[in-house]
């Protein structure tokens, strides 16, 4: 079992109310790696620069991430820089974007990485996705695919993100560009209205305060963990997606609610982790005893003891 996962690898200078982080390693297809590879094997495609350093390589491969579709290109790592206002975590404001080499990014992937049981496309152009969906579609049809997205592609990019979307089984988007997307502002009628382009689910994310799942025969909610420490939100939700679709890969790609409720509730715990140190660095500590940790005190949290039991969970993961 594997998943390929095709986004950016990033430097990011962050700035919140815990201080400041300096080119710390991040990017969507990075954060998604690392979270996915606590279940499942995981393959990254993705391009960085001549300024990556040979430490971030390491890294990854220590965490047993596949890096044979990630290449380096002349020229500068894309970097990002944000500050997060004190007040109000969710929101922030960009200082710097500068694609570097990601600008001219096309994605090339190996044969084994096509043959993944599972593809997230994660946030970029949308006729990127449409490319890689093509590679990997004519070796492995049958493949599950997830599908994140932005403001950006839907109000500029909306007709070949209608054909990724259709083209999909899952869908993860913030609850701002669920609205956006649907032109709906509810977030129930917003969810109904996205399943009907053709998606299996739709995962809307709204943050601290949790998620939504709408599938045609039901429908999740669940409220986000509670966590006094939010040092940096960035890439939470990548290692939530990356959390989501390596449990479901690791027991089988079997999407029933049951299964469906125990990703989303492990992605809810992986991403509280994330946001609670700057960058990786806490998700890079994470191992399955602390994640069954405060799995476990977030379904008492919440009332369903039923999904509690470890053996049972163990059991799923082959652990």
């Amino acid at each position: 079992m594997s998943i390929t996962v095709v986004g950016s690898v990033a430097y990011d200078t962050v700035t919140t109310s815990y201080g400041k982080s300096i080119k710390q390693l991040g990017g969507s297809a990075i954060y998604f790696s690392i979270a996915a590879s606590k279940f499942t094997n995981v393959y990254p495609v993705g391009v960085y620069g001549d300024d990556f350093d040979n430490s971030d390589i390491k890294l990854l491969l220590d965490n047993s991430i596949n890096i044979s579709n990630l290449k380096k290109e002349k020229g500068k790592t894309f970097f990002w820089e944000g500050v997060y206002d004190n007040n109000d975590i969710n929101s922030r404001k960009t200082i710097t974007t500068d694609l570097n080499v990601f600008e001219k990014f096309v994605p090339e992937l190996d044969n084994t990485s096509k043959k993944s049981d599972i593809i997230f496309l994660a946030n970029i152009n949308p006729e990127l996705q449409l490319d890689v969906l093509n590679q990997c579609k004519n070796i492995n049809p049958s493949s599950f695919v997830g599908l994140d997205t932005m403001d950006l592609w839907i109000n500029n990019s909306i007709e070949s993100l209608n054909k990724v979307i259709f083209k999909s089984n899952v869908i993860m988007i913030d609850q701002y560009e669920a609205s956006a997307l649907s032109m709906v502002n509810n977030l129930k009628d917003a969810g109904l209205k996205i399943l009907e382009s053709g998606v299996d689910f739709v995962v809307i994310k709204k943050g601290e305060h949790g998620v939504l799942i709408f599938n045609k025969d039901y429908e999740i909610s669940i409220p986000g963990y509670l966590t006094n420490i939010v040092k940096d939100p960035t890439g939470a939700g990548d290692s939530f997606a990356g959390t989501f679709f390596g449990y479901l890969d690791k027991i089988g790609n079997e999407y029933t609610s049951d299964n469906i409720f125990i990703a989303t509730v492990l992605a809810t715990v992986v991403a509280s982790y994330t946001v609670e140190g700057f960058g990786v660095e806490a998700l890079l500590k994470l191992d399955i005893d602390s994640i069954y940790e405060r799995y476990e005190k977030y379904l008492k949290l919440i009332g369903q003891r039923t999904y509690i039991s470890l053996d049972n969970l163990k059991s799923k993961l082959d652990i």
